[in-house]
């Protein structure tokens, strides 16, 4: 089980482009992988987290805003609601 979350831990950290643009500790990330029903809706969670609006702007220089990245991202590692609704 160990070796299956480091695993997933390091897939998130590419995927999230945590090496490049950290925003999560390895705790952190290790628990949307223990609380989350699957890596896919693990991800997901960490990407809605990490697309907030990022722009930054100091005396008229501004930086690029990468929420549309991550949206993407996140949408991409939706997970798939395929239960069977019940009638009434």
């Amino acid at each position: 089980m160990k070796d299956t979350i480091a695993a997933d831990l390091e897939k998130m950290k590419i995927v999230l482009r945590e090496y490049a643009m950290p925003m999560f500790s390895d705790e952190e990330l290790e628990y949307f992988l223990e609380n989350s029903s699957s890596y896919n809706e693990a991800v997901y969670t960490a990407a809605l987290l990490k697309s907030e609006n990022t722009t930054l702007q100091v005396s008229g220089v501004s930086t690029a805003d990468s929420s549309a990245y991550f949206l993407r991202i996140a949408q991409m590692h939706k997970p798939n609601n395929t239960g069977i609704l019940k009638g009434v």
